[in-house]
């Protein structure tokens, strides 16, 4: 959990569209926004992230206006999560740019 905080803490700053990431343990939370100034929600954004990773075999959950929630079972290999966060953050830079 902590290395998954951690590596998706780095994207603030990486990905204009990441305004805040929050959690405890394996229940994470990744607030996308339309512009980090006003913090506006980017729903339409955060739907076209979940159904592009589910189309990559990652099946993630809205959560709130704009937020992706992840919740993966409590027994997950390092391995299993990098790959999760690989196919979460390659959406975030396909929708960014589509």
């Amino acid at each position: 959990g902590s290395a998954m905080l951690r590596r998706l803490n780095t994207w603030i700053g990486k990905h204009p569209h990441v305004g805040d990431v929050r959690g405890r343990g394996l229940m994470i939370g990744v607030e996308l926004v339309k512009d980090k100034q006003t913090r506006k929600p980017a729903a339409v954004m955060r739907d076209a992230i979940v159904d592009l990773a589910f189309q990559r075999g990652l099946l993630l959950l809205g959560c709130g206006e704009s937020t992706i929630r992840l919740c993966p079972p409590l027994v997950v290999r390092a391995g299993e999560a990098e790959i999760a966060l690989d196919i979460l953050e390659e959406c975030i830079r396909l929708t960014a740019i589509g």
